[in-house]
């Protein structure tokens, strides 16, 4: 035997439950050449199929299944089912091609129906991958040349290299640097996706960070102006307190000088008023008399400037009628002249136009004579030319025809031959083709149906962060709104605080009162005899409080009370410190005068009491002191029904204080404002209070709001964070399932169309080879017939061509006649056209001149006739124009007459508005300086009690015991500073200190992210370079390898096809690692073409030639050949069998087969047989063994 020890081999295997193997069989396999024999159907290829799955093969389509739970014995009629399949492979490793440390490698694998499976190397459990990767790259892994079919035979020589690239690269080496570049791959997918997401996390967080940041900085910043701001304020506000304390004493003392001030101008003021609406009346009257007079003269001026402008117009236009006359004239003489000449110009144009015309008919009818010979003899020719041109061109088409029928039988033959071969393979790989699709469209349904979920989670989860972010944003819109809002109550509060304390302060101290009525009130023993003042026990609309003021006048002011006893010794109290005070006792009995009743009148709005509201005790003494007191609209309808009741005692007032008594004394005028009155004090502090509670409520409820939607903006910004999280999650699940579903979809489509081509392409070439048949026998015939008719052709072409050039000389000398003839015409039809231009030229010209010379004579006497007419115009307008100048010089003189009466009333009355603005301007400045005191002292009360007010709630300092700062300070300096920290406090807004912290904890999260980022980068890198060395480490020994197998190729296609050739080779221009690997073949007699186009034996020989040009190259420790000798006649049976005897040297063959040569060649024989139907046996027997016991018995 010339077997070579401690190689690698198999050497035994175990099958249970394994397809029809429904007992075990153990099956030995000796060194050399086994084979495994058996009628059709008995399960020979499901030793192979054994051998193929415990080496790890996954796809059920393999083993001729739907899904791999079809392996385990189903059961027959008369054998239950099993629940297992188990195959066992021994394997001797002297070598250690395996890389473990075994000398005996036993593989196992099981599978159960429920699924699962168990792999076990030397009996002890481990994974797959372990099992592919002790094979990978051995020539024994998934997919390697170690097991040849008949389907792997087809496949090979294909159009599809992606089984040949499978097998090579086995070869090379490199199925372990292709799964390790898919698994490096596919970390570096995961990676990059790992990066995205992280990416994506970290925009958000970087966002986020960088919001918190501005407010960080916000927030650092708003503690440094609040801690400054505070101490300033505190300082400055001590010396402001002190300061104002020091600035109100001296206020408050003129304040009572002004209060005690004297009202004796007031009447003086009044008479001087009337005196001015007197003199105003007078000087209205004259001031209208004079505009009247001043009208007229202008009017009048006018009207003579109208008339002359109207003069000078008319005379311009009768200058330029003359003008247009002689004008005329001169243009119509030119005119003349010009014709005279064009007339001569005509006749002598015509005389030569007639001689020329003359000329030209003589050379027409000469050339029509010449023309219809010239087209005879071209009529001649174009015939002959057709001619012979047609029998040219059937000449040419008899040799196009010959030679293509010739190379259409050619082609038809040789493409007859290999239809039949390639519609086999086509069958085959229909099969394939239709069940992968099946699986692949299960695979996008499933997709689509995971990819349908995903979207609608991603869906639900954006839907629900956009609403979340409109409420976030919402809420800090409100939140902001409800900030601001609390800012304004708060400073809208505290200055109506103020304002009513500084009232509050006015009225108990009873400022504006006369000085004994706060003597009684404040510093007497008989304040307590006193109910009040009459102007606090009355209720008055503010637009009657003028009105009723004037009507009361000092009353205002008056004490009430109930008791007799003690008012004398009161008013004696006020003569001792020097005061005056009005009393009215409601026990004092009154008078019992009626009222008045007037009928109602426009303007009358009716008693002035029923516009009042009184309390009860002071009522009687109202309705008395009111009685026949009315209101009315104005002071002029207050004056009219003084006139009108002249006889009764009744007093008129408007709503703005204007008044008239039963005397006629008026008084009214401009009073100060309604606040600064006794009445209008009162309600002002009504008012104040009623707003203040209410600002205070609101106040409240700001606070709370302001609490809720800051808790509520936190919680959904939380909620927000999370929401970003899933929506990334469920958008990179949706990327990876997207693509995973159209890489399905692309594959579905591939295959679909793939199978349409290969069911076209398979009737196609039935139709195709039924049509060659016939096709044949046509073309045969038809070469024949087709030169026959060529040989005709060719003579009738040479008498052609003979007639043609005699009657090509006839025809060129027709054409030079002719062409001298049609110059001769040109030349005269153009002298004809040129005179003909210039008669007409010459008519458009005279008949322009004649109907200038008539528009101009026209245009003369229309100009003569304006001339005469505007010459009477100008006569008739200068006499009118004389009496309008007589009458302008009378207007003139009573307009200055009516000019000197305004004047000298104008001095009198600017005279009486000066002292009465002097009066008021005094008045005025009494008025507004007395305001501007009472202001000042309860601004600067009111800012006292402010500041005493603010520090103590906002610092919790009490000023007053604080005394007045020892520290210097600059007030004006330190307002400016405290102003600008206000303002920088106030453009930084509402600040959430709590951002500080939750800053801190985005950083450090953004941090780290960061950190986790630069990982990914830098490992991403890591496994581009480890890709970038795969690739290069692959494509060197892929290519170093295939060209080892191309010369081998070459080399063992030649021992089976002697005299052959072949050739490996790769395309051009791709990567070598993605390349399609070509196989061209020539059998020896026939030429250099695609193995699609050899037949079934010649291909399969051709793919076995390659297998074993890569066992030369790469010996496999094993080889399975399944019926690839099947395609094989005798012939190339005995090639086969030769050089697998010459391998078998190095490799250990398992041949399945029929072929009696093959099995003779075997060293050892495995029967299979089927005693039982669905159950095989096994039965061996060594053939040299069966020989010796043969010639024994001879």
């Amino acid at each position: 035997m010339y077997w070579e020890p401690h190689t690698v081999r198999l050497t035994q295997l175990e099958i249970f439950g394994f397809k029809s193997f429904a007992q075990k069989v153990v099956i030995p396999f000796d060194p050399g050449i086994t084979a495994i024999v058996g009628p059709n159907g008995c399960g020979k290829s499901n030793v192979v199929e054994a051998i193929r799955w415990v080496l790890g093969e996954q796809r059920a389509g393999t083993f001729r299944s739907h899904k791999m739970e079809e392996v385990i014995f189903a059961g027959t009629r008369n054998r239950k089912g099993l629940g297992m399949s188990e195959v066992a492979l021994t394997i001797e490793n002297h070598e250690s091609i395996l890389p473990v440390e075994f000398n005996e490698v036993m593989l196992t694998r099981r599978l159960f129906r429920s699924g699962e499976s168990d792999y076990l190397m030397n009996k002890i459990p481990c994974r797959l991958l372990d099992i592919t990767n002790l094979l990978m790259d051995t020539g024994l892994g998934q997919g390697a040349y170690s097991v040849m079919e008949q389907g792997m035979i087809d496949e090979i020589v294909s159009e599809k290299t992606e089984n040949r690239r499978r097998i090579l690269e086995e070869a090379a080496g490199i199925t372990k640097y292709k799964t390790r570049r898919r698994s490096t791959w596919n970390r570096l997918e995961a990676t990059q996706a790992d990066l995205t997401r992280i990416e994506d996390i970290i925009s958000e967080v970087k966002r986020q960070v960088d919001y918190l940041s501005r407010q960080v900085g916000r927030a650092r910043r708003y503690q440094e102006y609040k801690q400054e701001f505070d101490a300033l304020e505190l300082l400055l506000g001590r010396f402001t307190f002190f300061s104002i304390h020091t600035e109100l004493k001296p206020l408050e003392e003129e304040f009572e000088q002004l209060n005690r001030g004297s009202e004796s101008n007031y009447t003086h003021f009044t008479t001087r008023e009337a005196e001015l609406e007197k003199a105003r009346l007078a000087l209205t009257d004259a001031e209208k008399a004079m505009q009247e007079a001043g009208l007229q003269l202008n009017s009048r001026i006018e009207e003579i400037h109208t008339k002359e402008r109207e003069l000078v117009a008319v005379r311009g236009r009768r200058e330029a009628a003359e003008q247009s006359v002689q004008r005329a004239q001169r243009e119509a003489e030119d005119y003349g002249e010009q014709r005279e000449q064009i007339r001569v110009q005509r006749g002598e144009n015509a005389e030569r136009l007639e001689a020329v015309r003359q000329e030209l008919q003589a050379t027409e009818d000469q050339l029509n004579g010449h023309e219809k010979e010239a087209q005879h003899s071209e009529e001649a020719y174009h015939n002959l030319r057709l001619t012979l041109e047609e029998r040219q061109r059937q000449r040419m088409e008899y040799m196009r025809q010959q030679a293509d029928c010739s190379r259409s039988l050619e082609r038809q033959q040789a493409e007859r031959e290999s239809l039949d071969e390639r519609e086999s393979g086509m069958r085959a790989e229909l099969e394939q083709v239709d069940t992968e699709r099946s699986k692949a469209a299960q695979l996008s349904a499933q997709l689509s149906v995971e990819l349908e979920a995903i979207r609608a989670q991603l869906g639900a989860a954006q839907n629900n962060q956009t609403q979340t972010q409109s409420t976030v944003e919402s809420v800090r819109q409100v939140l902001n709104t409800h900030q601001e809002q609390r800012g304004e109550l708060r400073r809208a509060a505290a200055a109506n605080e103020a304002r009513l304390q500084v009232l509050e302060k006015l009225r108990s101290g009873y400022e504006g009162y006369a000085s004994g009525v706060r003597t009684l009130m404040l510093e007497s023993p008989y304040r307590d005899l006193f109910q009040g003042v009459l102007g606090d026990l009355i209720e008055v609309p503010s637009e009657y409080a003028r009105a009723v003021e004037t009507a009361l006048g000092e009353s205002l002011q008056a004490l009430i009370t109930q008791e007799n006893n003690g008012v004398l010794e009161a008013i004696r109290h006020l003569k001792d410190n020097e005061g005056r005070a009005g009393i009215y006792s409601l026990n004092w009995p009154l008078s019992g005068q009626q009222s008045a009743t007037l009928a109602p009148k426009s303007g009358l709005r009716g008693p002035l009491l029923d516009f009042l509201r009184v309390d009860e005790p002071v009522a009687s003494l109202v309705e008395h002191l009111l009685l026949n007191t009315y209101l009315v609209d104005n002071l002029q309808i207050a004056v009219d029904l003084a006139r009108e009741n002249a006889s009764q005692a009744l007093r008129f007032i408007t709503p703005d204080g204007d008044a008239i008594d039963l005397y006629g004394h008026i008084a009214g005028g401009k009073a100060g404002d309604e606040e600064s009155t006794l009445l209008g004090r009162r309600r002002e502090i009504r008012t104040l209070r009623d707003l203040l509670a209410r600002q205070q409520a609101q106040l409240v409820s700001t606070d709370l709001q302001i609490k809720a939607q800051e808790k509520r903006r936190i919680t959904l910004e939380n909620a927000m964070h999370l929401l970003n999280d899933e929506v990334h999650q469920h958008r990179e699940e949706e990327r990876e399932c997207t693509h995973n579903h159209q890489s399905s979809n692309q594959e579905i489509r591939r295959l679909e169309a793939r199978l349409e081509t290969l069911r076209g392409e398979i009737v196609r070439i039935a139709e195709r080879s039924q049509t060659l048949h016939v096709s044949i026998e046509t073309q045969i015939v038809r070469l024949a017939e087709l030169d026959r008719q060529s040989k005709g052709v060719e003579q009738a072409i040479e008498e052609g061509e003979v007639q043609l050039r005699t009657s090509e000389a006839t025809r060129q000398e027709k054409r030079d006649q002719l062409g001298v003839l049609r110059v001769e015409r040109a030349r005269t039809t153009e002298s004809a056209q040129s005179l003909e231009r210039d008669a007409q030229r010459l008519d458009n010209i005279e008949e322009n001149l004649a109907r200038n010379i008539n528009r101009l004579l026209k245009e003369s006497g229309q100009a003569g006739h304006e001339f005469d007419k505007r010459g009477t115009q100008i006569a008739r307008m200068e006499e009118g124009l004389q009496a309008l100048h007589e009458g302008r010089e009378i207007l003139a003189t009573a307009q200055d007459k009516r000019r000197q009466q305004w004047a000298e009333l104008n001095a009198k009355n600017r005279e009486l508005e000066e002292q009465i603005s002097r009066m008021q301007r005094e008045l005025n400045t009494q008025r507004e300086r007395r305001h501007q005191v009472e202001l000042r002292i309860a601004e600067l009360s009111n800012r006292a009690k402010a500041i005493h007010e603010r520090l103590q709630e906002e610092q919790g300092c009490d000023v007053e015991s604080m005394g007045v700062p020892e520290e210097e300070i600059n007030p004006e300096e330190s307002q400016h500073r405290l102003d600008e920290l206000r303002q920088s406090l106030h453009r930084l807004g509402s600040v959430h200190l709590g951002v500080l912290e939750e800053y801190d904890e985005q950083k450090e999260r953004y941090d780290f992210l960061v950190q986790q980022r630069d990982d990914l980068v830098i490992a991403a890198e890591d496994l581009r370079k480890t890709l970038n060395l795969i690739d290069r480490t692959a494509r060197r020994m892929f290519v170093e390898t295939f060209g080892q197998i191309r010369e081998k190729f070459q080399q063992t296609y030649a021992r089976f096809f002697e005299g052959g050739q072949a050739d490996l080779t790769l395309e051009d221009g791709v990567d070598p690692l993605e390349a399609g690997i070509e196989i061209t073949a020539r059998p020896r007699g026939k030429q250099l073409q695609s193995i699609a186009l050899l037949s079934g034996g010649e291909r399969a020989l051709t793919a076995i030639s390659l297998l074993f040009a890569i066992y030369l190259v790469k010996p496999s420790p094993f080889c399975i050949l399944d019926e690839v000798d099947a395609p094989l006649d005798d012939s190339n049976i005995g090639r086969f069998v030769r050089v697998l005897k010459e391998f078998a040297q190095k490799t250990q063959f398992i041949v399945v087969t029929h072929n009696k040569i093959t099995m003779t060649a075997a060293d050892t024989l495995h029967g299979v047989t089927m005693p039982e139907e669905g159950v095989s046996q096994l039965v061996s027997v060594r053939v040299d063994e069966s020989d010796q016991l043969v010639e024994a018995a001879g």
